[in-house]
C-alpha cells in the first residue's frame, strides 16, 4: 500500500511539474482591451528615471541590467526571461501589453499589481521602451 501511495505521489509531482512547465512556456494571452491601453504618462526623463529605479529594485534581478534576460536570478528560474530589447519584441508588444505583463505576471514572473502602484508600472513601461530604443 505504501509503495502504491508513493508511486501515485511521484506521478502527481511529475505531471504537476509538467503542467507548470507547459504554463510557463505557453505564450502570454493578453486581452485585446488590455493590449489597446495607451500609457497615460508623458515620456519625460524624470518618468523614465523613476521607471529605471523601480526596475532596478523589482525587475533587474531576473531581466538583467539592460533587459537582456540575464539577471543574477536566472540561474534559479526556468524559463529565463527573454531579451526584451530586440526589435522583434519591441514591435510585437504594445505599451498595454507590457503593462499587462508587469501587472499580472506569469510563472515564473510574479504579478506586480499589489507591489507597484499603477504609476510605477507605467514608469517601468517607459524605461523598458527606453531600453528598446538602443
Amino acid at each position: 500500500m505504501n509503495r502504491t501511495l508513493a508511486l501515485v505521489a511521484v506521478a502527481f509531482i511529475l505531471f504537476g511539474g509538467l503542467a507548470l512547465a507547459q504554463e510557463e512556456l505557453a505564450p502570454w494571452e493578453i486581452p485585446p482591451e488590455a493590449s489597446a491601453v495607451e500609457n497615460p504618462l508623458e515620456n519625460t526623463p524624470q518618468a523614465v528615471a523613476a521607471g529605471e529605479a523601480t526596475y532596478g529594485k523589482h525587475c533587474k534581478m531576473c531581466h538583467g541590467d539592460i533587459g537582456k534576460g540575464d539577471g543574477a536570478a536566472t540561474q534559479f528560474i526556468k524559463p529565463a526571461p527573454h531579451d526584451m530589447t530586440t526589435a522583434k519584441v519591441r514591435d510585437a508588444n504594445t505599451d498595454g501589453d507590457i503593462f499587462y505583463k508587469i501587472t499580472t505576471g506569469k510563472r515564473p514572473m510574479p504579478a506586480m499589481q499589489r507591489k507597484l502602484s499603477e504609476e510605477e508600472r507605467w514608469q517601468v513601461v517607459l524605461f523598458v521602451r527606453a531600453l528598446q530604443a538602443n
